[in-house]
């Protein structure tokens, strides 16, 4: 079984990027709980303490848009896009 890796970088406005660094625990924690993830690694750009890039493990497409639709109807995702300066870039990859 060979899962899915979905990458998604996110550029926090300057003034939320503590608070945005402040959920990394919560998202290390809580997401590997989530049905479907594997786990994920959340990265923070050396140049650039405003960018946070997470990269995760999902055994499906199918599980990780799951995990999408209940954030976005549970109003999680508010909570993250209220740090933004601008929508996140997220992509599936596959491991070469």
């Amino acid at each position: 079984m060979t899962g899915t890796t979905f990458i998604i970088t996110f550029t926090t406005r300057p003034e939320a990027a503590s608070d945005f660094r402040s959920m990394r625990g919560t998202v290390k924690r809580g997401l590997p709980a989530v049905a479907g993830c594997r786990g994920v690694s959340v990265f923070c750009a050396s140049d650039d303490p405003a960018v946070f890039t997470l990269v995760e493990q999902w055994d499906s497409e199918q599980a990780h848009q799951a995990h999408i639709a209940n954030l976005t109807a549970s109003g999680g995702w508010d909570a993250i896009a209220a740090c933004l300066r601008e929508p996140p870039a997220g992509r599936y990859a596959c491991q070469l």
